[in-house]
């Protein structure tokens, strides 16, 4: 059986995401097993995470061990509590300036009949968390096989 396929999203999280649902007892590699079934899309503890200690995910404090997680197992709500902690606020620290283009932009459009411009339309479906990207997936299949894109040259 392979091994299941996990992600660590940055190199200093002490969680991986399960890429699919992860059986207790099944090997994931690097020594680690999982001790408990994990959800896809789920996190799973990749090292020991002693109660109170921080969850990162994105390198990021997403929460605060509530009990002791033993590597492997599945990390949510009912093992993690938020508490207040301090934040480093320097936002855009590393900003450089960017050197302006000498020669001003344009865009590849096309001139319409009434004298205005116009553009190649397209449709972006953004979210703003990782666990709703199957949605935004499943939006974008239904507006494919509604055809309702296949009206072109109707804009304003």
């Amino acid at each position: 059986m392979p091994t299941p396929r996990t992600l660590r999203l940055n190199a200093s999280d002490n969680v991986i995401v399960a890429l699919e649902t992860i059986e207790a007892g099944t090997a994931l590699g690097g020594g680690l097993t999982a001790l408990t079934r994990t959800p896809r899309g789920h996190k799973l503890a990749a090292t020991a995470i002693a109660a109170g200690d921080t969850i990162l995910k994105f390198g990021q404090i997403i929460g605060f061990a509530s009990v002791d997680i033993p590597a492997g197992t599945w990390v949510h709500e009912h093992n993690v509590v938020m508490k207040d902690f301090t934040r480093d606020y320097a936002f855009s620290k590393d900003y450089v300036p960017t050197k302006m283009v000498e020669k001003p932009a344009t865009f590849q459009g096309y001139k319409r009949a009434d004298g205005r411009v116009g553009t190649r339309n397209y449709i972006g479906i953004l979210t703003s968390v990782n666990c709703s990207a199957s949605v935004a997936t499943f939006i974008a299949k239904e507006i494919e096989r509604s055809g309702i894109l296949k009206h072109q040259g109707r804009g304003l």
